[in-house]
């Protein structure tokens, strides 16, 4: 079995897809809201550069996909302080998932997205810029180059893994070998 092309979410709009069955992954996205505003504002107050990257780990093509995005956005265009108005931070979204899911239904939902995050944006503070990618492929191997992302989310990917990653693994046999020592 190939995990990137045999498993993914059921394609296209119709009554069994990802698309109009995702309601327990968006109730999950808004109970973990103020920890993804923290982790927004943590990373940008370390930032040192002009551009934030964040990625979106696992994403699906439907209702939920633009959220992380739209959360993002809006936090950082929300605490835009005098200096950040002049120069404000440039964010890049990877939204990652695997080749098989339907990225064109997330391309195509794009447009109206920016429209929608511009009509619902306050007047007096400025949009982040914002540019936004698709990045099929598996997060069982490496996709970027070393720091180049600042930000990673994931949401109800995880049991999509077979087995601990060896890291993780030696981390936690380490923490019991110490813990039972």
């Amino acid at each position: 079995m190939n995990m990137e092309s045999d498993f993914h979410m059921a394609k296209g709009e119709g009554e069994t897809s990802y698309i109009n069955n995702s309601r327990i992954q968006q109730k999950a996205l808004l109970e973990t809201e103020v920890v993804l505003e923290k982790a927004v504002r943590e990373v940008r107050m370390d930032l040192h550069q002009p551009v934030m990257t964040a990625v979106d780990l696992g994403c699906s093509s439907g209702k939920n996909t633009l959220f992380f995005v739209s959360k993002v956005i809006k936090v950082l265009g929300h605490d835009s302080d005098e200096k950040s108005r002049c120069n404000p931070v440039e964010l890049q979204f990877f939204l990652n998932g695997l080749p098989g899911n339907n990225f064109n239904h997330v391309f195509r939902s794009l447009e109206r997205f920016k429209e929608s995050i511009t009509a619902r944006h306050k007047e007096n503070t400025p949009l982040p810029p914002f540019y936004i990618a698709g990045l099929p492929g598996s997060y069982y191997t490496r996709l970027f180059p070393r720091q180049s992302c600042h930000l990673f989310h994931s949401s109800f990917c995880l049991h999509w893994r077979s087995r601990v990653p060896k890291l993780c693994r030696e981390h936690l046999h380490s923490c019991m070998s110490s813990t039972w020592s």
